[in-house]
């Protein structure tokens, strides 16, 4: 009994390493990525905004098609018969390296055929540079979580990250443009490839691994890798396309300074975006472990972290919407010039696909772990399928104020598709059920803040109304028992 309360311990703090440590990269990276991304905003306006963000978004959709669903397939596998490792980093970093070149080329030659200017169209072609040296460290990277060394992943991207910002402020400050950037994002990821080997080669993750296979039988290897992935590399695609679709379309569509417009608001909304996606990312190994060891506490947490969830993004999202400045307000602290102004009209309603991004991400994750991939990409499905759809037409309707209706429309369809799916593969859970209970405080605290403002007077009402908000409603998730102690004492005893 004590060697097993021994070992439920050590599995307990090595979860909670590895998720603290995915979770301290990626908050840091998001922070990163915003203060530079506010210091392009700001030194090159919003034409330049809006070239960066193209830029980023070709790239990680390159990222992702170079990388053919290898790393979530072979984390897997590698995690259950390390021994494989040293012929499966010969065969990933063969297939890897080989699709990033002819991605490269293949961005290349659609450069002349899209609608871009002349700095978008060279930006691109450097900036593919980078996925030679981005598939060496998406090789290292899967190596590391398969091994659950997520530290070492941390150790990699953190200084990287930091060093991003640090040679682009210098560049800016320099008088250099969006094509000078791109030349810092290919030094960087060389950099990064060389650090990712190195710690590879002092983490002894190869020591023991069976010898490389012989060029026949490596062949061999990766023809079967190609085909075991090809589920795992849809699932990738859809998921980058989920983030990166709106910009791809608005830049083609609108142009330079409305993609940057565009991206003002969706910058701070990203920021929450990409704390949804860890936020699951980092409990899907522990779904998935208590899945198998305790159905009791898998479905506790799942109820509990989307609850916890909704609860901290549904008032962000009713506030903002209901009271008039704090957009405005909030668009003016970070960015400078008048440019910007019309991204405090889209805020207000892009915020809210925050709320239905964590449910649709939710049923996602819940799919997955009920081994049921297949359906989990209809999720995805539904969202890219409206936003094709509806964000071209909005635009040529109403111009840029079609854009935010669009996105929230496609993130609302993917939830609610995405609960249908649950019910109807009897997987119990959903939201939450005390669902309309959150509701119904959500709404009281909004009615409050546009009660409040309405009665206050000055440039500073909306503040005024804001803390009104959220005075209500954290009484009214006191009092409606929205929260208790038994929730945190469930959540402690999965991680000990």
């Amino acid at each position: 009994m004590s060697a097993e309360r021994t070992d439920s311990g050590h599995i307990g703090r090595r979860v909670l390493l590895n998720t603290g440590a995915l979770a301290g990269s990626r908050l840091w990276r998001i922070l990163i990525s915003f203060g530079l991304q506010l210091l392009i905003a700001n030194r090159l306006g919003a034409a330049g905004l809006g070239q960066y963000n193209t830029v980023l978004a070709y790239l990680n959709v390159c990222q992702v098609l170079s990388e053919l669903g290898l790393p979530q397939l072979l984390a897997r596998d590698l995690s259950q018969r390390p021994q494989d490792r040293l012929s499966s980093f010969y065969a990933a970093l063969l297939l890897q390296g080989g699709a990033a070149f002819l991605v490269w080329g293949g961005l290349s030659l659609l450069t002349f055929i899209l609608p871009l200017g002349d700095t978008n169209r060279l930006a691109l072609i450097v900036v593919g540079a980078t996925l030679p040296f981005f598939a060496v460290t998406s090789v290292c990277e899967m190596l590391f979580q398969a091994g659950e060394r997520m530290q070492l992943v941390m150790g990699v991207e953190a200084p990287i990250n930091t060093l991003i910002v640090v040679l682009s402020g210098i560049v800016l400050w320099s008088g250099g443009n969006v094509v000078s950037l791109a030349a810092v994002l290919v030094l960087i990821q060389a950099i990064s490839g060389m650090l990712c080997l190195f710690l590879l080669r002092r983490s002894g993750l190869l020591l023991g691994a069976t010898p490389a296979h012989k060029p026949d039988a490596l062949w061999a290897q990766m023809s079967l890798l190609v085909r075991r992935a090809r589920p795992f590399y849809t699932l990738a695609l859809s998921n980058v396309l989920l983030q990166r679709l709106d910009i791809l379309l608005v830049s083609a569509l609108a142009g330079e300074v409305i993609t940057g417009i565009y991206s003002a608001a969706y910058l701070i909304v990203r920021m929450l975006l990409t704390l949804i996606q860890t936020y699951w990312q980092a409990l899907y190994p522990t779904l998935s472990r208590l899945r198998k060891q305790s159905a009791r506490q898998y479905t506790s947490l799942a109820r509990v972290a989307l609850r916890f969830g909704l609860l901290a993004l549904l008032p962000v999202a009713a506030l903002s919407s209901v009271i008039a400045g704090v957009a405005g307000a909030l668009v003016q602290l970070i960015f400078r010039g008048d440019d910007y102004l019309l991204s405090a009209r889209i805020l207000p309603v892009l915020i809210w696909a925050a709320p239905f991004y964590l449910i649709a991400l939710f049923c996602v994750n819940i799919l997955l772990v009920e081994g049921k991939p297949r359906q989990s990409l209809l999720v995805p499905g539904a969202h890219i399928a409206v936003v094709l759809i509806l964000l071209p037409s909005l635009t040529v309707a109403v111009g840029v104020d079609g854009f935010a209706p669009a996105v929230i429309v496609a993130v609302f369809t993917s939830a609610l598709y995405g609960l249908l799916l649950l019910r109807r593969l009897e997987i119990p859970l959903g939201l939450p059920r005390q669902t309309g209970r959150l509701l119904g405080v959500t709404g009281l605290a909004a009615l409050t803040a546009y009660l409040a403002q309405r009665g206050l007077d000055g440039s500073y009402a909306w503040l005024g109304a804001l803390l009104a908000g959220g005075a209500t409603y954290i009484a009214g998730v006191y009092a409606a028992g929205l929260v208790t102690i038994a929730d945190f004492q469930r959540i402690w005893k999965v991680f000990t």
